[in-house]
C-alpha cells in the first residue's frame, strides 16, 4: 500500500525553477501587433486564460489547462521579503571569510579561520546591516549572496544561498488573467502582471547602469529591490511606496484571500442572514422569517402521488410560489420560461418559496457545539426584516439581541 509518510516544505533552487518552467521571459513588451509577444509576460506558452483557444504547451483548452510557469533571470541577486528573517539567521551563523557555519550565532573570531566575524542586524523588514571594525554598513543582496555561496552544501536538497533570489518564477497566465468579455480577453492587465512588468522595466534600467559609478548603481539596485518587495508583499514596505495594486501576499491572506476565502471557505447556498429580535408570542419551535426572505429562499419538494395534483395545478396556473421544476435527470426548468407548458411527473421535484410550517436550519456562528444549529418551523412575518425567536431558545445559541448576525438555511 502507498501512503504519505511525510510532508517536506522547501525552497526551489534556481535550477529547479528553470527546469519546471516552459519559457524564459526576455522582454518587457506584452504585445506585438495586438498579439501576445513570445518571451513576454503574456507569452501564450504560459497557458490559455480565455475561453477560446488552445494552450500551445499542453494542447488543452482553458478548462483543462492549469497554466505553466516561466522564469526571469534577475540582473543581480535580490532579497525575498518573505525570507529576510531566515537569511539573517544564516548570516549570523556564517563566517564571511571561510564560509564556516556554526550551530549558534558566531561572536568574536571564527572557530575555523580565527578571523573576526561581522555582526548582522535588521533595522526594518526590508533592510539588513552589518558591523565590522570599520563601522556599520548596509548589507545589499549581492554581498549577502556572496557570503552564503561560500557555505558548503548543508543538505542535499537545500542551500542557504537559495534564500536570495537570482531567478524569479513567473506565474501562469491563468493566475493573472486579463479582463474578459463574453469569453474574449479585452485589453487591460491584472495587478500581478503590472507588478512584474514594473520589475522587468526597472531591471532593464539597472542593466544599463552597470558602467556607472557606485552611487548610481546603488540607487538602481535599491529601486529594483523595492520593486520586487512590492510584487511579493507590499504591506511590509514603508507607507510612501505603497500603491493600490495588490501584491501576491495580499491575494493570499485575509478573509477574502485565496486561503480563507476560496480554499477554506465553506459556501452555503440557499441561506439568508440578518439580526434577530425577540418575540414572546412565537412558539419555541418556530422561527419568524421576514416575507422578503421567504419569497427569495426556495425549498425542494419532491412530487409524489399525494401532492401530484396540487403541484400540477399550481404549475398550470403559473403560481409564483413555484420557481423551478427539476426533472429526474437534473434538468432545471424555469417556470417563467415554460409558462406552465409542461406536464410534470411523479419523481420530479420543484423549488418553491418558503411557507408556514417548513423545516429550516437556524444557525448562529461561531458554531462551537451541536446546538449552535437546530431545526425550526417557519412562521412567515408580514412586517419587519429581522428573524424572530422565542426568548427561551436563546440559551443554546448563546444569542442575545445586540445586532449579531444569525442565519437560516434551506430545509432538511
Amino acid at each position: 500500500m502507498f501512503g504519505i509518510h511525510a510532508v517536506n516544505f522547501n525552497i526551489f533552487s534556481p535550477e529547479a525553477i528553470e527546469k519546471m518552467s516552459v519559457v524564459e521571459i526576455t522582454t518587457d513588451e506584452l504585445y506585438d501587433s495586438f498579439n501576445p509577444k513570445y518571451g513576454g509576460l503574456r507569452d501564450p506558452r504560459l497557458g490559455v486564460s480565455s475561453r477560446r483557444g488552445v494552450c500551445p504547451t499542453c494542447q488543452k483548452t482553458w478548462s483543462g489547462c492549469s497554466g505553466h510557469f516561466g522564469f526571469y533571470r534577475l540582473p543581480c541577486p535580490l532579497y525575498h521579503i518573505g525570507w529576510m528573517h531566515e537569511t539573517l539567521q544564516w548570516l549570523r551563523k556564517t563566517c564571511h571569510h571561510c564560509g564556516f557555519v556554526g550551530d549558534n550565532v558566531l561572536k568574536g573570531n571564527c572557530p575555523e579561520c580565527h578571523k573576526p566575524v561581522n555582526r548582522y542586524f535588521k533595522k526594518n523588514s526590508t533592510s539588513l546591516f552589518f558591523e565590522d571594525v570599520q563601522g556599520i554598513h548596509a548589507l545589499t543582496a549581492p554581498i549577502a549572496y556572496d557570503i552564503l555561496k561560500k557555505i558548503k552544501t548543508h543538505r542535499e536538497n537545500f542551500h542557504p544561498s537559495w534564500l536570495i533570489l537570482t531567478v524569479l518564477p513567473i506565474p501562469p497566465n491563468c493566475v493573472r488573467p486579463s479582463p474578459t468579455l463574453d469569453g474574449e480577453e479585452v485589453r487591460g492587465e491584472d495587478d500581478i502582471t503590472r507588478r512584474l512588468l514594473y520589475v522587468l522595466r526597472i531591471a532593464k534600467t539597472y542593466k544599463k547602469s552597470t558602467h556607472e559609478n557606485s552611487v548610481v548603481k546603488e540607487h538602481h539596485l535599491n529601486k529594483i529591490q523595492d520593486a520586487l518587495h512590492m510584487y511579493i508583499d507590499q504591506t511590509r514596505m514603508s507607507t510612501n511606496v505603497k500603491t493600490t495594486q495588490k501584491s501576491i501576499s495580499e491575494r493570499l491572506r485575509g478573509k477574502t484571500g485565496r486561503l480563507r476565502g476560496t480554499l477554506m471557505g465553506k459556501r452555503c447556498n440557499f441561506t439568508a442572514r440578518t439580526v434577530i429580535t425577540g418575540d414572546a408570542m412565537l412558539d419555541m419551535r418556530d422561527v419568524g422569517v421576514p416575507k422578503q426572505v421567504a419569497e427569495t429562499l426556495t425549498i425542494v419538494e419532491h412530487i409524489n402521488r399525494f401532492n401530484y395534483k396540487k403541484i400540477r395545478t399550481m404549475i398550470r396556473e403559473e403560481d409564483k410560489k413555484i420557481k423551478y421544476v427539476i426533472k429526474k435527470d437534473g434538468t432545471r426548468l424555469d417556470l417563467k420560461t415554460i409558462k406552465g407548458q409542461t406536464d410534470v411527473q411523479v419523481g420530479w421535484s420543484i423549488e418553491r418559496q418558503l411557507k408556514d410550517g417548513d423545516l429550516v436550519l437556524f444557525n448562529r456562528q461561531p458554531s462551537l457545539h451541536r446546538m449552535s444549529i437546530m431545526c425550526h418551523r417557519v412562521k412567515i412575518m408580514s412586517e419587519g426584516k429581522t428573524f424572530r425567536l422565542n426568548l427561551t431558545c436563546t440559551t443554546p445559541y448563546n444569542a442575545d439581541f445586540d445586532g449579531k448576525l444569525i442565519a437560516v438555511n434551506r430545509g432538511l
